[in-house]
């Protein structure tokens, strides 16, 4: 999978928002949207980009 510029303004969107939530919202999607797309992102280069918790996500190392 090649990233394109959308999987990397969803990706700069959840990090600088830290939740899925605000993230979709910032970016006009739903949620579920975004989470699709994320996991879809994580699977393709192999392993989790953000830690999902209560309080939001954060990137990983």
């Amino acid at each position: 999978m090649e990233l394109e510029v959308r999987h990397l303004r969803a990706l700069c969107a959840i990090a600088d928002a830290g939740s899925l939530h605000r993230a979709a919202r910032q970016l006009g999607v739903a949620q579920p949207t975004l989470s699709t797309q994320l996991s879809r992102i994580e699977q393709a280069l192999g392993g989790p980009l953000f830690t999902r918790e209560r309080t939001g996500c954060r990137p990983t190392p």
